[in-house]
């Protein structure tokens, strides 16, 4: 939950800032992405380092290592002088976070029973949603006196308990038993990159790997982070001036958005991923047509945030919960932490562009286009679940990973009724 939190507030604490930081370095719309394409190319980094750290240190230690390198970073950001000083210490936060984004889900799956992993997974989900909320929230309260540095330094002290917990906690039995195979001298897995690559592009692994890589790009491309990165600026476009608009009702978003992950903890383990992630990608499509009516007809801006609140209801509740889920679900033990990894890499490559001209695009074309474009990506995401995700409702993770070795069947040894095209 702790590192939930700390990744949600991390993502909205410069929204907030932006607004601060833009005047206090006269920023242009091109350097205003750039302090978001920063961390976002951290991520990028630790994504790639993320598999091996996990399988080499093991889960838990990694992300102990990953929370003290946050907290560095955090330091260096509350006290940079410059853009460039501030883009530098925005990527080592960018560092921690993407091999965080490897490392969370894979000891998660790894530490909790197969009835309550989806839930477990989930409230993650719900950690990030408060922590982005958080973040709008303390930029509300600290926006009047100008204290965007008091802003960015929240998620260190949340950096701070993470450690403290992680601490307390053991290593998984997957890992140890994974580090016992490789002393042992197992040939269960490849331990160098290259054979790893071959292995998961092997007509074995093949779809779980195109499966995994284009969920992790239609993550992105349906546009989360860039309603997250950039929520003050589209409340502006919206015809919202006031600091309440522009930080308050973004919160809102957020929490409505972890209302949404939070019933779908309670419920997914009953009512399965499949039926999650095609009603969720169906309400992110539904709140993009109402973003493209506010901009097309001009309509009240309350439209809009009803359409934003709608789209993020939708994402927490399917493709926000449950699609790390599906990575760290199949692929063997040596291989999850680069299946993670893929995933995580193409998602954040996507996200990268995004924030880097999110920005230049919608003041290039305007809303109604901008909106079109995120409205006919999240219909092709629709179609993708629809065609390709199974239903993985109560199964255990050998039983998932038989299923993508099987050629998307499920073995006849189990009594779990499939769900799946």
């Amino acid at each position: 939950m702790i590192m939930g939190l700390t990744c949600g507030y991390d993502a909205t604490a410069m929204a907030g800032a932006l607004l601060l930081v833009t005047d206090h370095f006269a920023l242009t719309t091109t350097q205003q992405g750039s302090l978001y394409a920063a961390p976002a190319a951290g991520w990028i980094v630790g994504a790639l380092l993320g598999s091996r750290l996990v399988n080499t240190l093991g889960r838990r230690t990694t992300l102990l290592g990953l929370t003290l390198l946050y907290m560095a970073a955090t330091v260096l950001t509350v006290t940079s002088g410059d853009l460039v000083w501030l883009g530098s210490s925005r990527f080592l936060q960018g560092t921690a976070i993407g091999i965080a984004i490897v490392a969370t889900p894979i000891f998660i799956a790894e530490s909790t029973s197969t009835h309550a992993r989806g839930r477990v997974a989930v409230l993650y989900q719900v950690a990030t949603s408060l922590g982005c909320a958080m973040g709008y929230i303390c930029g509300y309260f600290l926006a009047g006196g100008g204290q965007w540095r008091s802003m960015l330094a929240v998620p260190g002290v949340l950096a701070l308990a993470g450690a403290v917990t992680l601490i307390r906690l053991p290593e998984t039995d997957h890992w140890r038993q994974l580090r016992k195979d490789r002393g042992a001298g197992s040939t269960s897995g490849p331990s160098r990159p290259s054979g790893v690559l071959r292995t998961m592009l092997s007509p074995r692994y093949r779809t779980l790997t195109f499966f995994v890589v284009t969920l992790g790009f239609f993550v992105q491309a349906t546009g989360i982070n860039a309603m997250v990165f950039f929520s003050p600026r589209i409340f502006q476009h919206m015809g919202y001036t006031d600091t309440f608009g522009l930080l308050v009702l973004p919160g809102f978003v957020q929490l409505a958005g972890a209302v949404a992950a939070l019933v779908c903890a309670l419920t997914i383990d009953r009512l399965g991923r499949r039926p999650a992630l095609l009603t969720g990608t169906a309400l992110m499509g539904l709140g993009h047509a109402l973003m493209v009516l506010v901009f097309a007809a001009d309509s009240p801006g309350v439209v809009g945030f009803v359409g934003l609140i709608v789209f993020t209801v939708g994402f927490n509740s399917g493709f926000g919960a449950l699609v790390w889920v599906f990575a760290a679900e199949g692929f063997p033990g040596h291989l999850r932490g680069a299946g993670a990894s893929v995933m995580l890499l193409t998602n954040l490559t996507t996200n990268f562009f995004i924030a880097q001209f999110f920005l230049d695009l919608l003041n290039a074309v305007g809303g109604m286009a901008t909106y079109l474009i995120l409205l006919v990506i999240t219909v092709l995401a629709w179609f993708f679940v629809h065609l390709l995700a199974p239903e993985t409702k109560g199964r255990s993770l050998d039983e998932v990973q038989s299923y993508w070795e099987g050629g998307r069947r499920w073995p006849a040894t189990t009594d779990t009724p499939a769900a799946h095209p």
